[in-house]
């Protein structure tokens, strides 16, 4: 929610580390200014279904923060290349992030990490709206 109570979602690329998700996006977007505004975010993957009984995902609730570590950068950044090998090509040498450029438009992107809390699976093939939690570890 933002300052006004209006909620918002955003479609991000992830990689996740364990439970923990990994998202790339500029700090003043809606949506990084809504999670780091509130103590507490939700966030659902999956996939897109053509039939509602394939439905298969994941529902979490948990916190969201700014990742400031450089090894914990350096390791989300080497997965997150790993996953999505285009965004190599927009980081300049010897810049983690900060020096990303998109169609010659410097950008100013950070990492957040998304660690969940309370997570669920969803698996409609074993009825309407199943969910099983899954235990976190530490």
């Amino acid at each position: 929610m933002d300052p006004e109570g209006r909620p918002w979602a955003a479609t991000v690329f992830y990689v996740n580390l364990g439970f923990t998700l990994y998202f790339l996006s500029e700090p003043k977007t809606r949506h990084v200014q809504n999670c780091l505004g509130h103590s507490t975010v939700a966030a659902t993957v999956n996939e897109d279904y053509r039939d509602w009984q394939e439905i298969k995902g994941i529902q979490l609730e948990g916190t969201c923060e700014e990742v400031r570590g450089k090894r914990e950068l350096a390791r989300a950044l080497a997965a997150y290349v790993k996953k999505y090998p285009f965004v190599a090509r927009f980081l300049s040498p010897g810049q983690l992030l900060r020096g990303m450029s998109v169609g010659g438009r410097a950008l100013d992107v950070r990492f957040y990490r998304l660690l969940p809390a309370r997570f669920l699976f969803l698996d409609n093939e074993r009825g309407f709206s199943n969910r099983q939690e899954v235990a976190i570890e530490d």
